[in-house]
């Protein structure tokens, strides 16, 4: 088993319950974990028998883009759902965080994980 590591993917979204966090997009920082068998890629060095993170990662960012959720749980419930989605995708493992969502705090954030 090996892992896929996608560090600091900064979006701006909709995401939150208050007035301006309904009109203004905000930055989102998502870091997320694969987990996949790939000894077959690994002794062919061919894309077919790989988890494409780059298509993964296109998916992402048009989900999270076109979002207007209000909590950041629905939201990593949704990511969730479209990584495990992903043919040779064992584990996923995600964090959203959301910078400046509480008051003298860096950003809060979540984190959760799903096996196929």
């Amino acid at each position: 088993m090996s892992s896929i590591y996608v560090e600091k993917l900064e979006i701006y979204a909709i995401l939150g319950i208050t007035e301006e966090e309904r009109k203004n997009k905000q930055k989102l920082i998502i870091d997320y974990w694969i987990e996949a068998d790939i000894s077959k890629a690994m002794l062919s060095d061919d894309i077919e028998d790989c988890v494409n993170y780059r298509t993964i990662n296109k998916e992402i960012l048009a989900v999270v883009l076109n979002s207007s959720y209000k909590t950041i749980e629905r939201l990593l419930g949704v990511l969730l759902d479209l990584v495990t989605s992903f043919e040779g995708v064992l584990h996923a493992k995600l964090q959203v965080a959301k910078p400046g969502a509480l008051r003298y705090a860096k950003n809060v954030s979540i984190t959760a994980e799903r096996s196929v």
